[in-house]
């Protein structure tokens, strides 16, 4: 399959130039872009294209077509939008609206980097803009039927905010709608895990009520400059978000007034029921809170503090514009006179010449002028073919054994490169207008000599050489460079770097950048989430003596996590308690990814004795005799019975038969398991106490 992928820029993707790399994910890559029209036409777009190896997967493919059929429905001040669909030579991709400004999670990171985060209120505003747009979107009517749309993925890292201010909720790759194509099958969970609701980290059906959970959490996060869910290992934040425990954000902010802790916690309430009644109720609350606490709402706007945080980025940003200018303007106007000379040709002429006589770039005339500035045009071919969708006139085609397309595809390469040569003078400082491109093609300057540099960087996932991703994931890059001096920058997961200057002279160098180490937690026993689902055990009261399968099972304040099931698996959980009427409950895990399984257990009553049945004989008693239990714990742990101390485990304890419950404490953690002691027998408690 061909894949139309280079590294040098400008480059024709279909009817649009790529001009610039933005970022590079798992999945797909982005690029800034320009499309080109008639009369000095153009337009700035972002184009997001799937990586070609995911081209063959046929699922992934509809999903992406799902996310451009979603979002080509939305149109909203709100709301990021998508202006094209298409596949270029077996590459699918969405061309959209281009933002000039950075995502929330960006915003967030800058603010705390340099000590300015966000206002209370500027922090409200950004949540009233979101909520708009996906409010928007949850509403959406097309042709008199409701689109059903929930974004499921909202997170400050789909959130834009303008360099003018503007805020647009963006990237509805995962959205599900009623009438898209590609259904999520019942049990999968999509997402950011510290961004779902609880009922979709349990799979369940959802409403737009789960995205209202999310927007909750962005604005928690915002007003007080701390993570809500996350936790170690995607198996603690999942079980952070099925608990669902959240503190007022003016525990941990004293600025944040009460009317605003209970607008964000009746956001984020467990129960879907107990939350606003749709995005809609919930902006109208902070608008309420915002025009009545916020005197002057234009003092907060964010275009002065979005040029505060990213300044250095916009100046080079402008910088970055105007060269772009000068070379759109080159490569319009190569385009224009091939228009202009040869107004007779078809639309796709070459679609019909033979693979032996399409032209290429002339080598000479495509030889970079600086080693710095490298660029190269598409195939002349490949530009013909641009021009020709732009040109005014539409006549036959040439025929196929005619030589035009060959002359004119060499007229183009020789205009083209003309074209570079003037853009890199301007770049380069001249204060001379660029010319015409000259149709007679420039000498080749003479090719600085490339050498071979490896780059060591224990530790890393990211190695870039001057600005430019080269290595994703490895420790060790190989690249080849052009003499002179070059600056190597290492990254590790944490998003810390280290930088160095090479000065490259000859082949086989090798630089070694060591990068900070990040430290790990001594005690977190690895996470066993990825062997199975993570179940949950919620037992009121949270004194119960617990069994899963016939094992005991220590409670720490009511809850138990349990690890090593799999789907389809079926749990039989028993739990008794003094006062409490027994019960035994059979559960099976569904969800791949968690479950929770609930026991409360109901008082006992006594039976009335006037008029009631004969009542039922009583289960002989324990007998009253001493009998031992055996304690143990991992590492160690304190032991306590009824109140009353018996020092470390391990230990063994004689105690009267009956029902006890132990308390085991190390530290900060806390477990109570039940245990019931008989005459003359010997039971067993072993509990791991390594902090979770």
């Amino acid at each position: 399959m061909a894949t139309g992928i280079s590294s040098v820029y400008p480059q024709q993707f279909g009817r649009y130039i790529l001009t610039a790399k933005i970022a590079m994910g798992g999945m797909a890559e982005i690029f800034r872009a320009k499309s080109l029209g008639a009369e000095g036409f153009e337009k700035a777009v972002v184009i997001k294209r799937i990586l070609p190896h995911f081209c063959e997967e046929e699922g992934f493919v509809t999903m992406f077509k799902d996310e451009a059929k979603v979002a080509s429905h939305l149109n909203h001040a709100n709301v990021v939008q998508i202006f094209d669909f298409d596949e270029v030579e077996g590459l699918f991709y969405i061309a959209m609206e281009y933002v000039e400004g950075r995502d929330l999670k960006r915003v967030l990171d800058q603010g705390a980097k340099i000590g300015k985060a966000l206002s209370i209120a500027q922090a409200v505003y950004i949540m009233i803009e979101a909520s708009k747009g996906l409010d928007y979107a949850h509403k959406r009517i097309v042709d008199g039927e409701p689109l059903s749309i929930i974004h499921r993925d909202v997170s400050p890292h789909n959130v834009m905010v303008s360099f003018n201010g503007e805020v647009k909720i963006m990237d509805f790759g995962i959205a599900k709608a009623a009438a898209r194509s590609t259904k999520t099958r019942v049990g999968t969970v999509k997402g950011k895990c510290a961004y779902m609701s609880p009922e979709q980290a349990r799979g369940k059906n959802l409403d737009p009520r789960s995205d209202l959970f999310a927007l909750g959490v962005c604005l928690w996060e915002m007003l007080t400059g701390k993570r809500l869910f996350v936790g170690d290992s995607d198996f603690e934040t999942l079980n952070n978000v099925l608990r669902a425990e959240v503190p007022p954000p003016s525990e941990l902010n004293a600025e944040v007034p009460k009317e605003l802790d209970a607008i964000v916690l009746k956001a984020l309430a467990r129960d879907v029921e107990a939350r606003h009644k749709d995005v809609g109720a919930f902006v109208n609350e902070l608008n309420r809170w915002f025009f009545s606490a916020v005197p002057d709402p234009d003092a907060v706007a964010l275009n002065g503090y979005m040029h505060e945080l990213f300044d250095d980025e916009i100046k080079q940003m402008r910088q970055e514009a105007q060269g772009e200018a000068q070379m759109m303007e080159g490569v319009r106007k190569g385009v224009s006179n091939i228009i202009s000379k040869k107004p007779g040709t078809g639309s796709q002429p070459a679609a019909r010449v033979p693979d032996d006589e399409r032209t290429m770039a002339l080598p000479g005339a495509m030889m970079p002028l600086d080693a710095d500035r490298t660029m190269a045009l598409p195939d002349a071919m490949s530009q013909m073919r641009m021009a020709a969708n732009h040109s005014p006139a539409q006549s036959a085609p040439a025929p196929a054994k005619s030589h035009v397309g060959l002359i004119v595809g060499i007229l183009f390469a020789v205009l083209a490169a003309g074209a570079i040569a003037a853009y890199l003078k301007f770049s380069a400082g001249s204060t001379e207008q660029p010319v015409a491109p000259a149709v007679v093609a420039p000498a080749a300057p003479a090719e600085k000599p490339k050498f071979k540099l490896t780059i060591k960087a224990p530790g890393a996932v990211e190695i870039l050489v001057d600005g430019k991703p080269e290595c994703m994931g490895k420790e060790v890059c190989e690249v080849t460079a052009e003499g002179g001096k070059h600056k190597v920058i290492a990254k590790n997961d944490a998003g810390k770097g280290v930088d160095q200057e090479v000065d490259l002279a000859a082949d086989g160098q090798t630089v070694e950048l060591k990068l900070p180490v990040i430290e790990k937690k001594p005690d977190v026993a690895p996470p066993v989430a990825a062997q199975g689902p993570a179940i949950l055990l919620k037992i009121q009261p949270d004194g119960a003596i617990v069994t899963v399968n016939g094992k005991p099972v220590a409670l720490d304040k009511g809850n138990a996590s349990l690890a090593g099931s799999k789907v389809g698996d079926k749990l039989i959980v028993s739990a008794q308690a003094d006062g409490f009427k027994s019960e035994t409950k059979e559960f099976e895990v569904k969800n791949p990814s968690a479950e929770l399984f609930e026991v409360k257990l109901q008082r006992d009553k006594p039976t009335p004795t006037v008029g009631a049945a004969e009542p039922k004989a009583k289960e002989p008693a324990v007998a009253a005799g001493p009998g031992k239990v055996k304690i143990n714990a991992k590492p160690w742990a304190k032991i306590e019975i009824k109140g009353k101390d018996y020092e470390l485990t391990p230990k063994e304890v004689t105690l009267p038969a009956g029902k006890y419950t132990v308390t085991l404490t190390k530290g900060s953690v806390r477990k109570t398991v039940g245990v019931t002691v008989r005459t003359g027998e010997t039971a067993s408690v072993s509990v791991d106490m390594t902090e979770e």
